[in-house]
């Protein structure tokens, strides 16, 4: 990993195949928010010939996992709206600045957060992808009012691998730049 905490980059596939646990666990963590269950199984799938194959995996281990397995993996995700000090920096920079009506945004944002997880017992995530807060309401919003457990929870856990796809995408494009 890059020592430039603005800018992280991925390793090439192959050193982050021979890296130990704790240092394949920063890696992933730049993927995914960080659980030690779902970093530990990809580990245990080494090695990976990209970072595509690395994701597919993962898709598929959680998938494998027990519902309850589940509920940590999407619970590990931020909610939308949480302060900053809360997010990891790649967190932080997917969610956007400040605005001018930010204070009412997270406000609305704690709200429809409790109002997700009373629903449905755990975290809700979408793929955000610079969509600015206040415009993905009417998506918690619908999925709130239209959604069932079950559907949710798979909904939840296929936006984290968009998430972690498109982190890796743009690491992936940073240390080409690099080079």
């Amino acid at each position: 990993m890059s020592a430039d905490h603005q800018q992280p980059s991925l390793p090439t596939i192959c050193e982050t195949n021979q890296l130990s646990l704790g240092e394949f666990a920063q890696v992933v963590s730049l993927l995914f928010e960080p659980t030690a269950l779902l970093t530990q199984r990809i580990y245990d799938s080494r090695p990976f010939e990209s970072y595509d194959q690395l994701l597919d995996r993962a898709d598929e281990l959680i998938k494998e996992l027990s519902p309850l397995e589940q509920l940590e993996v999407v619970n590990a995700h931020p909610r939308i709206g949480e302060k900053a000090t809360n997010l990891s920096a790649l967190s932080r920079m997917e969610q956007g600045s400040r605005s001018a009506n930010e204070d009412a945004v997270l406000a609305k944002w704690a709200e429809l957060n409790k109002k997700y997880e009373d629903t449905y017992g755990f975290r809700f995530v979408v793929f955000v992808n610079g969509r600015s807060k206040d415009s993905l309401f009417p998506i918690v919003e619908q999925r709130i009012a239209h959604g069932n457990r079950n559907q949710e929870l798979v909904t939840g856990l296929s936006e984290m691998v968009d998430i972690a796809r498109d982190r890796a995408r743009k690491l992936l494009a940073a240390r080409a730049a690099k080079i």
